[in-house]
């Protein structure tokens, strides 16, 4: 029997054995909102300038098959510029960074250990299956701090790629079989599920047999039920044996670090009464960085350089998965003993989780770092479950993901920090600061000392992110030492976040954003409706339930309600 494992390009296309980094150009993390519309800006202005050779976002597939395994990679080719009979085609991938210059020297001399690389190689590789030709291979980098852009060629050497391909492969094979390991351990787990009281709580059955309907329909639930009923394994027991039936994991969320423990405590209950359920529980990188700063950049930080290298090397993944539950402690002695990240270690064991207990903003932010964390698609068995306790905050919090603000209030007190930096630093890191301040005051609209709607333009914002960031390298690669609430780190970081998320809603093309000057001084992107992304982020899951003791009473309810 064949069994059918779906890849995007991206996931295919990695160095074998993983090598390199915990960088933001390593090549191994999705492209950001900013790097999303610097591609889409490319595009378009390839669109225009060749309107008839010049095709975006391309789909291109085939399937690799080994052992009892069929491989189909998909992805979409960025942009292809046809031939004409006497010119092969091209095929451009874009590719966005701040440091335009060391992100082409890597391209330029890595080759195959690269992720970026193998993912153009694979794309000519395929083009090249499809359609008997070999097209040409160019890299289109672009700067997000000043969007200036530098091209390079390379050249698909079909030996030395395939060299590769076989052992990329036969790992594939070696990670499929683990997953229908994993698969089969699950669903017999589900068959197994005891529920962990021998005498239910008034409700208890009823709540379980609501939300069973609930699935069968492919309902999103979500369910009020009072205080005292036993929601959480009251929820948890179906929705657990529901994904495990499918050979899939439960994703449980909670509106703060501090709730993890009642999720915790529900999943020992399976535990003690002999199911084998294994159990990973996030903690935010602040709290297990082993640094005084979480930044993850390999001249700083020891966790973050050759992380991948490490993480092959001794087997950490294949530690990991040998554990029933897994917390901060456990993470924290793995990194302190191989000099990996505790943080990054987290998302590496997602995959044998059963159960993985976090807070919203693991999910639903922005910069949901869970999204990096994918099962294997062996044999399309569907998605994880999610279930979300108190729901009555998720609103407010998601709209709160996407509002950063800046104030001046707060880059007065980043001047006064800076200003007490060795003198060869302070004097740039207040000439900074204060333009921030300036830039701010600038736009004060003239008559009002209210709060008021209004454009802004990310361009000025854009230019000062740029200078905060080189400032930033150039801090980070002297000998000062970082200390805890660094104030370099810090002002880069605020500043930063605002702008990627402005650039995301400049142009009015996100009418549930609006931008405002604020009374007290300072800028605030607002959310006024979160559902959208909310949306996007349901649909990674097959089976969502929110519950809550506090939610609207509905007309003639009694002990709970739900709402489809």
């Amino acid at each position: 029997m064949v069994t059918r494992v779906k890849l995007s390009v991206r996931e295919f296309a990695l160095p074998t054995p993983l090598t390199g980094s915990i960088e933001s150009d390593s090549g191994y993390h999705a492209s950001s909102e900013v790097g999303i519309e610097i591609h889409s800006e490319v595009q378009e202005r390839r669109r225009r300038a060749y309107p008839v050779t010049y095709e975006s976002e391309v789909k291109i597939e085939w399937v690799f098959a080994r052992d009892e395994f069929e491989f189909h990679v998909e992805g979409r080719i960025d942009g292809i510029f046809q031939g004409d009979g006497t010119r092969a085609p091209k095929i451009e991938e874009i590719k966005s960074t701040f440091s335009l210059y060391d992100l082409h020297s890597k391209l330029r001399d890595r080759g195959l250990n690269h992720p970026y690389s193998l993912q153009l190689l694979t794309y000519g590789y395929l083009y090249e299956k499809n359609h008997g030709v070999r097209p040409d291979l160019t890299f289109h980098l672009v700067s997000s701090r000043n969007r200036d852009d530098l091209d390079l060629s390379i050249s698909l050497d079909e030996d030395a790629y395939e060299a590769w391909l076989n052992l990329r492969l036969d790992e594939l094979v070696a990670r499929a079989k683990r997953a229908v390991k994993r698969m089969k351990r699950r669903k017999k787990l589900a068959a197994e599920l005891p529920f962990p009281f021998k005498t239910p709580r008034n409700g208890q059955m009823e709540l379980i047999a609501t939300i069973d309907e609930g699935f069968k329909l492919k309902e999103r639930m979500l369910l009020q039920a009072p205080t005292g009923l036993g929601k959480t394994v009251g929820v948890l027991y179906p929705t657990l044996k529901e994904a495990l039936a499918r050979g899939k994991s439960v994703v449980y969320v909670t509106p703060k670090n501090s709730q993890h423990k009642v999720a915790e405590d529900a999943v020992e209950r399976f535990q003690e009464q002999g199911a084998k359920l294994k159990s990973i529980t996030f903690t935010a990188k602040q709290k297990c960085c082993l640094k005084p700063e979480p930044l993850c950049n390999p001249g700083y930080c020891e966790f973050a350089k050759d992380y991948y290298d490490k993480l092959g090397r001794e087997k950490i993944v294949e530690q990991l998965s040998q554990k029933k539950s897994l917390n901060a402690k456990v993470f924290k002695a793995l990194g302190e003993k191989y000099e990996v990240c505790p943080f990054e270690l987290q998302l590496e064991a997602v995959e044998e989780a059963d159960v993985v207990i976090c807070d919203y903003n693991y999910v639903f932010s922005a910069r949901s770092a869970l999204k990096r964390a994918k099962e294997m698609d062996v044999g399309g068995e569907g998605l994880r479950n999610l279930v979300i306790d108190e729901a009555h905050n998720l609103p407010s919090r998601a709209m709160s993901y996407y509002s950063p603000e800046l104030t001046v209030y707060t880059l007065r007190r980043f001047l006064d920090d800076l200003a007490l930096l060795p003198k060869r630093y302070a004097k740039e890191g207040v000439s900074l600061a204060t333009e921030c301040i300036d830039l701010l005051e600038k736009l004060r609209p003239e008559g009002t000392s209210k709060t008021v709607v209004m454009e802004i333009n990310p361009e000025p914002f854009r230019e000062v992110d740029g200078k905060l960031r080189s400032f930033l390298t150039q801090y980070l690669e002297s000998d000062v030492e970082i200390e805890s609430r660094d104030p370099v780190l810090g002002l880069s970081f605020y500043w930063s976040e605002f702008t990627e998320m402005l650039e995301f809603v400049s142009g009015g093309a996100r009418p549930e954003f609006f931008t405002l000057y604020l009374q007290s001084g300072g800028v605030k992107v607002s959310c006024a409706d979160a559902s959208e992304m909310l949306k996007d982020t349901y649909a990674e899951f097959e089976q969502v339930v929110g519950f809550s003791a506090t939610l609207k009473p509905w007309p003639g309810t009694t002990n709970f309600s739900r709402s489809g």
